[in-house]
């Protein structure tokens, strides 16, 4: 135990490191300020040691000396920016944004060692990582290099560096390249891999400019892996001409028309109209009582009803609120800040709520993702801050990445505990690639095979199978299915194991699966009530009509003498004195 608890620090911060980077703590975004020969201070002093980190400086002096201005220069030689020694604002964007040295055949160090390393992990490099650049290290680039569409020279230049140490698996890399674009004003069926935005840096950059130079809009000297300025200028022009919101930023939308779009307008051409603003993709609500952000997208009615993430956060201390209310994003970001008033500390991916506070990750000493501030990450889930939203470095960059101007954020302190989404976003705090499960995954008629017992803080699809099921069923409800096993869904399989008769234990094991599933397809495919058949009425015999028969004509009938009948003895009654009627049977109707 003992032996995990000094380690935790050290996992911590590699885990942050690999995230990404940060936001901001009560910040205000940092003022580059050109700094050039001459100069003097803690700037300067800063801006050497990320030199110095990257191996394009040996010493720090704290003066913007001679060394500086070459180290400098070199630097914007390797990545296409304006060489002239001076470290304006563009080119301490990319110093402090994490910075590649060009490495070549007889230079030695420990950046080439990690580049031997990184190659060795892709199967690439076989011999021993010793740090020296020599013949076998430059065919084990010039094969990366032809892998991966980049000029094949056997120098690890920005461009091949960027693409090496982007998230590769081994196979990825062994795959034929990607056949090389056809020139000509046509779509090239290029599909869309991942947004690029300002301070963005891959080979994806390069192609992005390489098209807008195509079609007239990238009008600088040359190409580079890096999205500053320039590139986003040339965005912008050519969203503005094709009828696309002017943003900047390459979504799967303006890279579609960029490289997909048959009808796509050049730079000489009449531009399409602007369209009808689309609804914003996003809403955010952040739920001071149980510090957790959510995020949702709207559904087929325009409204905010799909989670999409759940975040854990700190916001504002009860004697530095967050501002309560909805407000709209104004859209202001930058990749690093500073809290000048309150006591220092820097950051990285500030995102502006309003003029007092930010979203923001947990903070860094001196710019450095190396050295993140343990306390501020072990207080995320508690009220920590000055009135900031921190959140954890991974979301805090999703949130510079995703969230654009006029996204509605809900800050609100009225909630009632919502267990399962605050015991999420707490797993979530040590698993940040462990994010909501979207509901179109789940198909009810494809049933998970259980490789594994399912309890309280286990994450996965088969989770979010069996939460999807037990709402479909009526069990769990309140919350959400995110795919983790919270305190809710441990209620509703006890619930649901005492209506079938099983050990009420919480969890989901061969049986109780079985009985879920038992349970669903009967729901999805009720057992139709038997149709009663009535017994046919039986139907009335029809009355016969009758044929009327022939009546013989009679013989005339002799009269005959009625002999009179002798009466009893007994009184008799008195008859009527109305004269009897005498009837003659002749065979025809009385008259």
């Amino acid at each position: 135990m003992r032996n995990g608890i000094k380690w935790l620090p050290v996992f911590l911060s590699i885990l942050l490191l690999t995230a990404g980077l940060a936001s901001a703590e009560e910040a205000v975004p940092m003022d580059f300020q050109t700094l050039q020969p001459g100069d003097a201070g803690e700037q300067v002093t800063l801006l050497q040691q990320k030199l110095a980190d990257a191996g394009y400086l040996e010493a720090v002096s704290g003066v913007y000396d001679e060394a500086t201005e070459q180290a400098v220069l070199r630097l914007q030689q390797n990545y296409g920016l304006e060489e002239t020694g001076v470290a304006d604002i563009e080119t301490q964007e990319v110093i402090f944004g994490g910075c590649y040295l060009v490495l070549e055949e007889g230079m030695s160090g420990p950046k080439v060692a990690a580049l031997q390393e990184r190659l060795k992990a892709l199967s690439l490099f076989s011999d021993e990582a010793d740090g020296v650049f020599g013949l076998t290290t430059k065919q084990s680039v010039e094969i990366f290099q032809q892998l991966y569409s980049i000029p094949v020279t056997g120098v690890a230049d920005v461009e091949t560096l960027t693409q090496l140490f982007s998230d590769l698996s081994e196979r990825d890399i062994l795959v034929a390249p990607t056949p090389s674009p056809t020139p000509g004003i046509t779509s090239q069926n290029e599909p869309f891999k991942k947004k690029l935005s300002y301070g963005s840096t891959s080979a994806s950059v390069k192609k992005l400019q390489e098209r807008l130079m195509e079609l007239g809009y990238f009008t600088y000297k040359k190409t580079t892996t890096g999205f500053y300025k320039n590139t986003q200028q040339a965005v912008k022009d050519f969203q503005k001409n094709n009828g696309l919101k002017v943003t900047g930023t390459v979504d799967k939308e303006t890279w579609d028309a960029i490289f997909n779009d048959d009808q796509v307008v050049t730079a000489s051409q009449t531009p399409r109209p602007s369209p009808t603003p689309a609804p914003q993709q996003y809403y955010m609500d952040v739920d001071v009582a149980n510090q957790v952000t959510r995020v949702y997208t709207y559904d087929e009615n325009h409204e905010y009803t799909k989670l999409v993430r759940v975040m854990i956060c700190s916001t504002g201390r009860s004697k530095y609120p967050s501002p309560t209310g909805v407000i709209t994003l104004p859209g202001r970001k930058a990749r690093w800040c500073t809290f000048p008033n309150w006591g220092g500390g820097t950051a990285m991916y500030w995102t502006k709520i309003d003029e007092n506070v930010a979203f923001h990750s947990i903070l860094y000493a001196n710019y450095d993702p190396d050295r993140p501030n343990m306390s501020s990450f072990n207080n995320l889930g508690k009220r920590a801050s000055h009135g900031c939203i921190r959140l954890h470095t991974m979301d805090a960059k999703w949130v510079y990445d995703n969230i654009g101007a006029g996204t509605k954020v809900y800050i609100h302190n009225d909630s009632t505990t919502d267990k399962e989404l605050v015991a999420f976003a707490r797993y979530r705090k040590g698993n940040a690639e462990d994010t909501v499960i979207p509901e179109s995954e789940y198909d009810p008629n494809t049933i998970p095979s259980l490789t594994r017992t399912l309890n309280s803080g286990r994450y996965g699809k088969d989770v979010f199978w069996v939460q999807m099921t037990l709402k479909k069923l009526g069990y769990l409800t309140d919350t959400w299915a995110t795919g983790y096993y919270g305190p809710l869904t441990v209620a509703s399989v006890k619930k649901f194991q005492k209506d079938n008769g099983l050990k009420q234990d919480g969890t989901v094991s061969t049986k109780t699966m079985t009985a879920l599933t038992e349970r669903l397809d009967s729901f999805l495919h009720p057992t139709p009530a038997p149709t009663v058949v009535p017994t046919p009425t039986p139907k009335p015999t029809p009355t016969p009509t009758a044929v009327p028969t022939a009546e013989p004509t009679a013989a005339p009938a002799e009269e005959t003498t009625v002999e009179p009948v002798e009466e009893p003895t007994e009184e008799p009654v008195e008859e009527p004195t109305e004269e009897p009627k005498h009837f003659t049977f002749s065979g025809q109707n009385e008259a």
